[in-house]
């Protein structure tokens, strides 16, 4: 595990330090509370606080605190507050304050190394629900839930950002005529072909998929360009036999100003543009900051 190590005693972090260490784990050092809390800010990825109390300038207790605020939903810490006091109130205070462990100093290597093991028992376990709560099952692709949070933290964002959205052509007809194995099947390689051209896709439900693009339209329309072809271009291996499909692709780009509700609409009117344009391509819009209006700006179909 990664470990943020908080010890203003130089000794004592370098005694913490040789212990964790010892046991493969990658820890990093501070000597003061604002620095460590510093990392923690950063967005650099820790699983485990290891702290004391005793800082000049910030307890170990407020470190606690601001470490769990800091803690990204998708990524969780495990908090271990050190310290030489005995007293019960201080181990009521750290747990008030967010830690999930009270260790006594010095510490013993075999206890703190035991707490480790239990934390990323705990930590393992944590990220399987968070797995099972912003994954799809079926396609390993993010679900809905998370596409919208993930959608909420762009809302701020001062950057080009374009959605995409597509349709798998004449589903419905897969399962009618095939069955709902062979349309399962579908859905995987879908989700096997478009997470190798970007990571970020979500299913949103049924056939439907939807892409945050943090770009301009027409390097949003060139990915989406890519997809429709890494969908079309070989048949799909199912367990009805290989199968040709399709997608129909619509992309928006936000204006200044434009609120999202609105972009996943326009996107929505491409992705019916493509579907009513003959299906397989892509049909790209741009939405008015003053109007709303939807400006189709092409319209692409490779042979």
């Amino acid at each position: 595990m990664r470990i943020l190590l908080a010890e203003p005693s130089r000794i004592g972090r370098t005694i913490v330090a040789n212990m964790v260490t010892a046991d493969g784990h990658d820890v990093v050092c501070s000597g003061d509370a604002d620095v460590a809390l510093d990392y923690m800010r950063s967005g650099q990825p820790f699983d485990v606080l290891i702290t004391a109390i005793e800082f000049a300038s910030m307890s170990g207790f407020e470190l606690c605190w601001e470490a769990k605020l800091c803690a990204d939903q998708s990524n969780p810490v495990y908090v271990i507050v050190l310290s030489c006091s005995h007293d019960e109130l201080k181990l009521v205070e750290a747990l008030d304050c967010g830690a999930d462990e009270f260790i006594t100093k010095p510490p013993r290597q075999s206890e703190l190394l035991a707490r480790l093991r239990a934390a990323g028992r705990l930590l393992s376990a944590q990220h399987d629900l968070i797995r099972l709560a912003s994954y799809d099952s079926l396609t390993n692709l993010r679900n809905r839930r998370s596409f919208f949070e993930e959608l909420d933290k762009c809302a701020t964002c001062d950057k080009p950002i374009s959605i995409m959205m597509f349709d798998v052509d004449h589903f419905k007809k897969v399962n009618d005529q095939y069955g709902h194995d062979a349309g399962d099947d579908v859905l995987r390689e879908i989700g096997r072909r478009v997470v190798a051209i970007d990571k970020g896709f979500s299913r949103l439900g049924g056939e439907e998929f939807a892409l945050i693009i943090k770009a301009q339209l027409r390097e949003a329309g060139d990915i989406a360009e890519a997809i429709r072809k890494a969908i079309c271009t070989e048949p799909f291996e199912t367990c009805a036999g290989p199968l040709a499909i399709s997608a129909s692709i619509g992309v928006a780009e936000r204006a200044l100003g434009v609120p999202f509700d609105l972009v996943l609409k326009e996107a929505d009117v491409a992705l019916y543009a493509s579907k009513s344009g003959g299906r397989n391509r892509v049909t790209l819009s741009r939405t008015g900051a003053e109007s709303g209006a939807i400006m189709h700006m092409s319209v692409s179909k490779v042979a």
